[in-house]
């Protein structure tokens, strides 16, 4: 449980902080602006490099071991649908960090995808795993599953179309760029990237509650 504690509250405390010290600095090319725009040279790079690389490990260590600490064995077709997505989210989490959307624009976008993607299908199977056994922290997570999902789309449909002029047809590939063209797209789909992002973050620590009843059903 501390590990668990530990993994959400860093990637919370990361992405708030180097978001609010690249805000306040008078870094940030326009308000609202992603998450990943924190990476930019100065402290927040510093907080933001090394919090996801922490939580990144960690997040790879909970893969392997959440399914256990679960009893998740009951249903091996998930256990490892959960591990791998877990191991899979904890990885891109380190790799998208070093490479920044300002530089590196469709990397860390794909990086970001995976992430996001890998992350959502880990709490999903760890969730349906535990269907037999619905507690608090499994009627938590069906709310933030599906506040999670919605946000995820509406992120993506509010950027479809900047997307497709800016990239596919004109070419543009300049991170900074292609981001302030596309700043009327990202004021819709900011915030519903801040929202997908604390959805995955409480359904990561709902798990808190599914420990502590596992504890008791072992005890």
């Amino acid at each position: 449980r501390l590990l668990l504690r530990a993994a959400w509250m860093t990637m919370l405390f990361t992405c708030t902080v180097s978001m609010m010290i690249h805000a306040l600095s008078g870094n940030s090319r326009a308000i609202p602006f992603f998450i990943s725009e924190s990476d930019y040279p100065g402290l927040e790079r510093i907080v933001f490099r090394c919090g996801l690389n922490a939580a990144g490990l960690m997040l790879c260590c909970l893969a392997l071991r959440l399914p256990y600490a679960l009893d998740l064995s009951q249903n091996a077709r998930l256990s490892k649908m959960a591990r791998a997505s877990g191991l899979i989210t904890g990885i891109s989490t380190i790799l998208l960090s070093w490479f920044s959307m300002h530089t590196h624009l469709l990397i860390h976008c794909i990086l970001a995808s995976i992430t996001f993607v890998g992350a959502y299908v880990w709490s999903y199977t760890m969730h349906a795993s535990r269907s037999n056994n619905p507690g608090l922290g499994h009627a938590k997570r069906r709310i933030w599953l599906t506040l999670g999902g919605l946000s995820y789309v509406v992120m993506n449909i509010a950027l479809a179309k900047s997307v497709r002029q800016l990239v596919f047809e004109q070419g543009l590939t300049k991170g900074t760029e292609v981001m302030n063209l596309a700043q009327t797209s990202i004021n819709i789909a900011a915030p519903a990237e801040y929202l997908f992002f604390f959805s995955v973050i409480m359904m990561l620590a709902s798990f808190d509650h599914d420990l502590a009843e596992a504890r008791q059903e072992h005890a």
